[in-house]
């Protein structure tokens, strides 16, 4: 299921193109059984679904810019490509960023509250997102960073950027947590959102995202999956 939004409301995105994806009987079904932040990870996905992630890739406004993140492998997501869409892979450590920064694919990490970047691991640079780093009112959003050309857009960065872990289950994203969760849209108004993707989205989301895509206008920013991955949704 896929909800779309023309103008976000979100705060840290700012007011750009957004999507959120979800399973149809369960919010977490889009995302990987294996991913460390999924507290239901026995409601989540062990397949990337194929003819969406053919949909995502060229799901770009155009000449403008688009781009997301997915915590299956890196092995399983395109490399960034001129006018397509950037898949980011989400890691849940530094090794598996580093990993696929190597490999040719941007990557981002999740890190535990209260963290300091940056810090260089293994020769790879880690950045803390600019916007978890703005002052307080400032107005920074992704529609700003970059000066129009958001860092997570920037698909041959060769620097993993990193989100320190905020909001009530920031605890559970640390090495070693007992309990898996910690996804920042599991809690909030995000939450709420994706929620609702359940009921009220596109149950075709590969012709959704498409279509979606095509309706903006040019140079628009379109961050795709506020919440929501690329799995193939068990039936």
């Amino acid at each position: 299921m896929l909800k779309t939004i023309r103008q976000s409301s979100n705060k840290k995105t700012g007011p750009i193109a957004t999507t959120y994806r979800a399973g149809a009987h369960h919010t977490f079904g889009t995302c990987p059984t294996t991913c460390a932040l999924n507290p239901n990870g026995q409601h989540g996905a062990d397949l990337v679904d194929t003819e969406y992630l053919a949909a995502l890739y060229d799901a770009v406004p155009r000449h403008g810019q688009a781009w997301t993140y997915s915590h299956f492998g890196f092995e399983n997501l395109p490399k960034p490509a001129p006018g397509k869409t950037t898949i980011n892979y989400s890691a849940d450590t530094m090794p598996q960023a580093v990993a696929a920064v190597r490999a040719g694919h941007p990557a981002t990490v999740a890190a535990p509250a209260g963290t300091v970047w940056p810090y260089t691991f293994e020769g790879v640079r880690f950045v803390q997102c600019p916007e978890q780093l703005s002052p307080e009112g400032s107005g920074f959003t992704c529609a700003t960073c970059g000066n129009g050309r958001p860092l997570c857009a920037r698909g041959g960065r060769d620097y993993v950027i990193v989100f320190v872990a905020h909001g009530s289950q920031s605890k559970k994203v640390a090495a070693g947590a007992a309990d898996p969760g910690g996804c920042y849209a599991g809690q909030g108004h995000a939450a709420i959102a994706w929620h609702a993707t359940r009921k009220t989205g596109a149950p075709d989301d590969a012709a959704a995202v498409a279509a979606f895509a095509r309706t903006l206008p040019p140079g628009s920013l379109l961050r795709h999956h506020i919440a929501g991955d690329l799995g193939l949704v068990n039936s």
